[in-house]
């Protein structure tokens, strides 16, 4: 069997359980695992494997199976490795020597990665590392440049300890994943602390999800990118805050969103329009999006999310697609909105499918809403509304008779209602799953 997958964690193993000590069924599994590798056709690579297991000072056990998995020539290796004691978990030379492995995911419970200096994987493409301690900026950067074929590299919870800066430097590299939101303490910290620096030019997909690094600087902006989610936030946000410190924060946001002005897919949390929102009156600030065909983002009833909008939409002229999740925020409710109608490239020769998700908590704003777009769509053939949940059925056929009563540009658009999903909506519904 070329493929093989461990799980000390899995229900399989609660006869055992029920029977001996947790300590005694995890030396039967281990057992289980020694005779499996030992006993392994010798003619036969073990192209995947997979591994949930502890470690301690007083136990090589997960070291000896990856020692035989680098001569069996693993392609693809998965560990999550729970650690008993503060010992760092050490990437073994043997392992890193191999010619074979092409991906590695490491997930180690908050526990600390000792990385090898100047030594990296000749022939990985792909890097997964999560729920892990970094110590060093300077091997972690050596090491990942010394990995010339790596195409992927996805850092999710992690705790990037006393890092000045993120420096993540690789020519080929495609997919780049930056997630740090909600770690827990101390890991939500995420790039808080430390700039965070990009030069990847041939990057086709990013997402960047956690608290703002304190500095983002992009070598080249990658022209190739396909795909961008952008969920970045700050705790030091406040509504209240002095004007200039607002602006502050719409520079640091345009510049990120600067770094993926060629992306065709955009993804973006609702704070992105808060945060850019002061830059609206400065429209010099704000870069062209247009490769950018199809956009997705979370918005709340407000004014400024709405300018924040319209504005992201002027530059997008060549937009085909727009998702629109709209959040539920009380104080929205407390004025009249209403949205100018006004000649928007996009509206007027491209945008063609618009849908707007949770319809019904603000009754008069998603009218306005679902009014401006019918009014203003040119070229818009299709419009879908999905419901907020739990609405009542009399809302709702109020809620259709007005709607098809409201002015339409375009004489091929279908407006549909529809019922929300049983698991609700999210922003990455919409997101490439085949990058």
């Amino acid at each position: 069997m070329p493929h093989l997958s461990f799980n000390s964690t899995g229900g399989w193993l609660t006869p055992s359980r029920q029977k001996l000590t947790y300590g005694s069924a995890y030396e039967r599994y281990k057992d289980l695992i020694n005779w499996v590798l030992m006993t392994h056709d010798k003619s036969v690579s073990i192209q995947s494997f997979r591994l949930v297991c502890r470690n301690n000072d007083n136990d090589h056990s997960v070291y000896r199976w990856i020692n035989i998995l680098a001569q069996k020539h693993v392609r693809e290796l998965h560990l999550e490795v729970t650690s008993l004691t503060e010992t760092p978990f050490a990437l073994p030379r043997y392992l890193i020597a191999s010619d074979s492995l092409e991906i590695l995911g490491l997930e180690l419970h908050q526990s600390v990665l000792t990385i090898p200096s100047h030594v990296g994987f000749s022939r990985l493409k792909s890097l997964k590392l999560m729920d892990t301690k970094l110590l060093d900026q300077v091997l972690f950067q050596n090491f990942i440049s010394s990995c010339p074929l790596l195409e992927t590299l996805s850092l999710r919870g992690c705790l990037f300890h006393d890092f000045k800066v993120l420096d993540i430097s690789l020519r080929n590299l495609r997919k780049l994943v930056i997630d740090n939101g909600y770690c827990g303490d101390p890991f939500e910290e995420g790039l808080r602390e430390c700039d965070l620096k990009i030069a990847c030019p041939n990057l086709v997909q990013f997402t960047l999800w956690g608290p703002l690094a304190k500095n983002i600087s992009w070598d080249k902006n990658p022209y190739f990118l396909q795909a961008a989610m952008i969920f970045s936030y700050s705790w030091e946000w406040n509504e209240s805050d002095d004007v200039s410190l607002h602006e502050e924060f719409a520079d640091h946001m345009l510049k990120i969103l600067r770094g993926v002005c060629h992306a065709e897919v955009l993804t973006l949390q609702m704070s992105i329009l808060e945060y850019i929102h002061p830059a609206v009156a400065r429209p010099e600030c704000f870069t062209t999006f247009y490769n950018l065909k199809e956009l997705v983002l979370s918005i709340l009833m407000l004014e400024g999310h709405l300018q924040s909008l319209i504005y992201l939409m002027k530059c997008a002229p060549n937009l085909q697609c727009l998702s629109v999740f709209i959040d539920e925020y009380e104080s929205a409710c407390d004025y009249i909105l209403e949205i100018p109608d006004e000649a928007i490239e996009c509206l007027t020769c491209h945008l063609k499918r618009v849908k707007l998700i949770d319809i019904g908590y603000y009754d008069d704003h998603d009218l306005e809403l679902i009014r401006f777009f019918l009014k203003n769509g040119h070229v818009l053939e299709e419009m879908s509304i999905i419901w907020l949940k739990h609405l009542k059925q009399e809302f709702k056929r109020e809620t259709i008779q007005e709607v098809m009563r409201f002015p339409r540009s375009s004489s091929n658009v279908t407006v549909t209602f529809s019922e929300p999903t049983q698991f609700g909506w999210n922003l990455s519904e919409n997101y490439p799953k085949q990058i």
